[in-house]
């Protein structure tokens, strides 16, 4: 339970007429639904919002958190006469799960009314300094009709801290004046470490600030660090000591202004900040729970997106008390929690403000190797719990440069679809052969027909004739007369840019001017969705190319101008490795091959994960490259001999000289099914660490005078120069096997200490791990052994006797111990080598 608290909410107070329908919600056996035509009948009720909304929420959270709140008492609003009450006119639409009633209502439309607000604040007889603590305040100090009560209301209540929900028009006014400094301390001077100031975004672009939307949060929060200061009026808000700007119910960005840090980035993995209409409220909700948190602004931060996304899941619910829709206050912040799943990441101000830019994949995320693998066998959703991994139809990428490309064609997409432009949109789709382009190109399809029904063609360019053009264009006008969109891909368009000759007069003319000719007549083809996809091999560079490098960037295209009249292009370097530098190809390929597996064979898929062997999946991941790319990964899954198969297994793969046949480096391939090898210098350095902590867990063991003995006369209780060729071999192999055994328990080892926060350091293991660790160095040992022709006898190398090829249950205590100890040095053993052992953080 924390501590009482005080908190006085004041400011402006929104009354909104909302519209609902009454037929679509009635029962067809009611008999009011016979008596009216569909959509006749409607119904209206007048909810607050912004300062009393803040209010109620606090109120209903009140219990739990401890809190005291005094909200504004309000006269209940003239319903007769809309010109003086109304602030806005919601319409709804209701959601009709059940015959009986509604379970939600959902907001169409918005119309606001350009009225000033009129100040609001708790009763006099309440506003004294001996309840002052947290004073919450919502709107624009300029626009209120008369500022001197917001005044009057600081003077008396002398909190002790503030929270500032601003509005439009930002940083100007009396009111900001005095709030910009922070409360008041007892010796009467401000403390600006007390004060945040919440506001949307959208009212930052309204001020003249550009703000990137839908691209990628990496985007977002670059034109956030270069231009927040464009605008010198808004200097005083650019200092402000707590800044937390709301993108939507997806993101924050909290910005301290008078600290040199840089902005701290919070956003909820897979989604975006939304262009469309969003439900009512919501503003209000993030400053409600907020204030439960703050001063923690963390906690502040998480609370508030929890229930802002809760009042945007539930929408306006039926209110029992006058059988109308209203904000279910009490279900939004019951067990209210910061659990909403919301990744952070610091933003690298400094430099970004000299010209660089920065990857939250880098920023959150270990090794791409570790990570590639997590997505093959648990999903993307669980090995990218923290990052930004953006869905398009099926296409699921992390890729920041993918994400801004697609993110920008989808939305110049519904731009023009929007506007009913009756000309073609051209958008180019340019790979090397297996990069995916005929898959990104249906995603694209679907990611856009989720908001228009579309009518979906696929044409050939390397068998396609003249006159087949035409029969194109006129099927496309005829699905237009339907009432759908076509979507028309042009596969092997290279084909058409390298011959060009009349049919490539034709197209360049369907992507300039939208015209077509059948015959003698010339036609407008209308609005459609045209995707031209070109074979094109990527440069082979020192270093993987950057988003601005490839972003809408066609200098490289050695094609004809016509691609000039392109809408939009995607540049795709599919599942080949682009170059040395190029360490995230086996992040691109595992999302093909996670999805391949889960598709095409769905019994390796138990529980959401896959099973495959890890030596098959290490080939198949970390081979450079396959020569025909995607083509190639299908042709080998699809030879394989899974049919049945509950795991993925060396036996399933087809022979090797059937895989040579996609694989250009069929030896590195066949390697990668062998028992991987460390680095020669690691390996040597973790055997000996090894060696050394066996020989003390043998002294350890001998007590009596007969074991001392006996270890004196041991061949493998010499020094590590000393020992024998083989058991030098079997140590190295068990150094070998450490990254093996890290992956059974969900770890994996890295160089150095790595400054992540979705990665957490394992500086021992659990007593869960070592019970699954020692058995499998038992195991380990045993199938060695058994390989190099050793039998069950005593303990004799010379005849390769052993008395421990037995399961690791028959052993003895002390020898059970020998194999846990093998394990349990582990992390040390690596600290001192330069290596630690990490895990993902687990998302709550």
């Amino acid at each position: 339970m924390t501590s009482h608290r005080v908190l006085s909410v004041a400011g402006a107070v929104s009354y909104n007429y909302l519209i609902y329908p009454m037929t679509d919600c009635l029962a067809d056996s009611d008999p009011l639904a016979e008596s009216v035509d569909k959509g006749e009948l409607a119904q209206l009720v007048i909810r607050t919002g912004d300062a009393d909304l803040v209010a109620q929420l606090l109120t209903a959270a009140a219990p739990k958190w401890n809190v005291e709140v005094f909200g504004p008492p309000l006269q209940p609003p003239a319903s007769h006469s809309l010109k003086h009450n109304a602030s806005s006119i919601v319409d709804l639409t209701c959601d009709r799960t059940s015959l009986e009633r509604p379970s939600r209502y959902d907001v169409v439309n918005i119309r606001q009314i350009g009225k000033r607000p009129v100040w609001h604040a708790p009763p006099a007889d309440k506003i004294t300094s001996t309840t002052a603590g947290t004073a919450i305040i919502t709107g624009s100090g300029e626009a209120f009709q008369d500022v001197e009560p917001a005044l009057d209301f600081l003077q008396k209540l002398k909190p002790k801290y503030i929270i500032h929900h601003t509005t439009r028009p930002l940083a100007t006014g009396r009111l900001w004046d005095i709030l910009r400094n922070g409360p008041m301390t007892r010796d009467g001077v401000p403390d600006p470490d007390h004060l945040a100031v919440i506001l949307d975004a959208e009212d930052l672009r309204a001020e003249g600030i550009p703000l990137s939307r839908g691209l990628s949060w990496e985007a977002t929060a670059e034109d956030f660090v270069r231009n927040l200061g464009s605008n010198g009026r808004l200097d005083t808000l650019v200092t402000c000591p707590n800044l937390i700007v709301r993108f939507g119910n997806e993101g924050i960005i909290h910005h301290r202004g008078r600290d040199a840090v840089g902005p701290q980035l919070y956003f909820r993995p897979g989604h975006m900040e939304q262009s469309h209409m969003q439900m009512s409220g919501t503003a209000s909700a993030f400053t409600a729970g907020f204030a439960l948190g703050f001063p923690d602004t963390d906690l502040g931060i998480r609370l508030g997106l929890t229930a802002s996304n809760r009042l945007s899941r539930s929408g306006f619910t039926l209110n029992k008390d006058d059988e109308a829709p209203d904000y279910d206050v009490n279900s939004i912040m019951e067990n209210l929690s910061e659990k909403e799943r919301a990744s952070t990441v610091k933003v690298p101000s400094a430099d970004i403000s000299s010209g660089g830019s920065f990857s939250i994949f880098d920023a959150l995320t270990g090794d791409p190797s570790e990570v590639a693998r997590e997505i093959v066998t648990k999903g993307h959703d669980r090995a990218l719990a923290h990052c930004s991994v953006q869905k398009f139809g099926k296409l699921f990428t992390a890729d920041r440069r993918e994400q801004e490309s697609l993110g920008s064609i989808v939305e110049t997409v519904d731009e023009r679809f929007g506007s009913k432009t009756a000309a073609p949109t051209c958008i180019g789709v340019f790979g090397p052969i297996g990069s995916g382009k005929k898959f990104l190109a249906s995603s694209l399809s679907d990611a856009v027909s989720s908001e228009w029904p579309l009518k979906r063609l696929t044409y050939d360019t390397q068998v396609m004739r003249a006159e087949d053009l035409s029969v194109i264009c006129n099927t496309v006008r005829d699905h237009s007369e339907e009432g759908y969109i076509s979507v028309v891909s042009f596969e092997n368009f290279e084909h058409l840019l390298e011959e060009k000759g009349p049919l490539f007069d034709q197209v360049s003319s369907l992507m300039r001017r939208g015209t077509f000719k059948d015959g003698t007549h010339e036609h407008k083809i209308g609005r459609c969705l045209l995707l031209f996809l070109v074979k094109q091999e990527p440069p082979r560079s020192e270093s993987t190319p950057t988003p601005t490098q490839v972003h809408f960037d066609l200098d490289r295209t050695d094609t004809s101008t016509s691609l000039d009249n392109l809408h939009g292009v995607v540049r795709l370097l599919g599942p080949n490795q682009s170059g040395p530098q190029d360490k995230l190809f086996a992040v691109r390929r595992a999302f093909m091959l996670r999805q391949l597996l889960f598709e095409r064979h769905p019994p390796l898929e138990v529980n959401g994960t896959i099973k495959i062997d890890e030596t098959v999946l290490r080939a198949l991941l970390f081979v450079p490259a396959y020569k025909k790319g995607l083509r190639s990964l299908e042709r080998i899954i699809s030879t394989s001999r899974l049919s049945g198969r509950a795991k993925f297994d060396i036996a399933a793969l087809p022979p090797e000289d059937q895989i040579a046949e996609e694989v250009p480096e069929v030896r590195t391939f066949m390697a990668f099914l062998r028992s991987p090898k460390l680095p020669p210098v690691l390996r040597e350095r973790i055997a000996e660490g090894i060696f050394e902590r066996y020989k003390q867990q043998r002294r350890i063991m001998s007590v009596t005078p007969e074991q001392q003995k006996e270890l004196l006369n041991d061949r493998a209780m010499v020094d590590w120069d000393e020992l024998s060729s083989e058991l030098k071999e079997s140590t190295r192999a068990q150094a070998d096997d450490i990254p093996r055994k890290l992956r059974a328990v969900g770890y994996f080892m890295l160089e150095g200490e790595k400054d992540s926060d979705a990665m957490v350091h394992v500086p021992e293991f659990t007593k869960e791990d070592l019970d699954i660790l020692d058995k499998m160095e038992h195991e380990r040992f045993n199938a060695e052994r058994l390989q190099k022709q050793w039998r069950a006898g005593k303990r004799n190398a010379k005849q390769r006797t052993t008395p421990f090829l037995v399961p690791w249950k028959d052993l003895t205590e002390e020898w059970q111990l020998v194999d846990r100890v093998m394990v349990e040095c582990v992390p040390g053993i690596l600290e001192k080598t330069g290596y630690r052992i990490y895990k993902m953080k687990k998302m709550e």
